[in-house]
């Protein structure tokens, strides 16, 4: 009987081990953890879709409504970063954010603004807070 005990005991003391080894690899393979930076431009939701979102000088995709849905995200890095916006015939205007310990998400809201110079209206893509 106190063999009995001690075979279940060793399985199950190999069976905790097994699986501690497998999410330890399993983790080491989807490297470490993702964050995600969001951005919204329900604003002028229109006005936007297409526009280029370059994360850290990179260009990592490009706004797109997916059914009525205004928000995007891009996976980065822990840290702190810039993001821009691209849009032909707009300037762009940039903004920090970090991403990382305390959250795994930071939002952005992107909009586009209009500023006369001289005669001329120029487009601006500008981050709300």
């Amino acid at each position: 009987m106190v063999n009995d005990h001690r075979r279940g005991l060793g399985w199950r003391i190999a069976a905790v081990v097994t699986v501690v080894i497998l999410v330890i690899l399993w983790r080491g393979c989807l490297g470490g953890p993702e964050y995600i930076v969001q951005i919204q431009f329900g604003l002028d939701p229109d006005a936007l879709v297409g526009a280029e979102v370059v994360i850290d000088g990179a260009v990592v995709g490009v706004l797109e409504r997916r059914d009525s849905r205004t928000v995007n995200g891009f996976p980065v890095e822990e840290g702190d970063h810039t993001a821009e916006l691209r849009l032909p015939g707009c300037e762009s205007e940039r903004t920090r954010f970090t991403s990382g310990f305390g959250g795994g998400r930071a939002s952005l809201v992107a909009s586009p603004q209009t500023r006369l110079e001289g005669t001329e209206t120029v487009c601006v893509l500008r981050w709300e807070r």
